[in-house]
């Protein structure tokens, strides 16, 4: 592009310093702005994502129960095959028919679905006592409420809880069953 300025000809063909100095610096605005909201973005769907699959297995586990007339048992598990003692649910869960209605995961009962790990984003804890879900052929989980905690590791949102009832139904909570804070390790 040509200007004509006091009659000389003059070539003007890209940026001024200037300008680009002030686009440089509307964009780093930009995305100073933007990148915060991205994380919390990442996280709000990271744990949704976790809830989400967690109650479609919780669902499963009840509706399994009642259709199969016989006991179901969800349970956290690092092999996909057999239950891990522990509280520690993000890094994959079993789904079980207790074929001889003992409570406990053995070699010969049905192995209904493997869910191996959720987001490494997002840790999963149950209540201390409460290491598995186990549902009975009415689709009920007798015993106290579970209380499982999704929490995002890098803090940027907000833990909440999916809460399962005597009844086997759960339910989103800001809150642990008895009103409390939700506790993040």
């Amino acid at each position: 592009m040509k200007s004509h300025v006091n009659g000389f000809t003059r070539r003007c063909d890209g940026l001024t310093l200037l300008e680009l100095l002030i686009t440089l610096a509307i964009g780093g605005i930009t995305l100073s702005l933007a990148i915060p909201a991205m994380g919390a973005l990442t996280g709000n769907n990271a744990r949704s994502s976790s809830i989400n699959t967690m109650i479609s297995h919780i669902q499963l586990g009840r509706s399994e129960a009642i259709t199969r007339a016989r006991r179901t048992i969800l349970c956290p598990s690092l092999d996909g095959q057999t239950c891990n003692d522990s509280i520690i649910w993000d890094q994959g869960y079993i789904l079980v028919e207790d074929s001889n209605n003992n409570k406990t995961v053995d070699s010969d009962d049905t192995l209904l679905r493997v869910f191996q790990g959720l987001s490494d984003r997002i840790t999963v804890h149950s209540t201390i006592l409460r290491k598995r879900i186990l549902f009975n052929p009415l689709g009920m989980s007798p015993g106290y409420n579970l209380t499982l905690s999704f929490c995002d590791q890098q803090q940027v949102v907000e833990p909440k809880a999916v809460i399962v009832s005597n009844t086997g139904r759960p339910r989103l909570s800001q809150t642990k069953s008895d009103g409390s804070p939700i506790d993040c390790p």
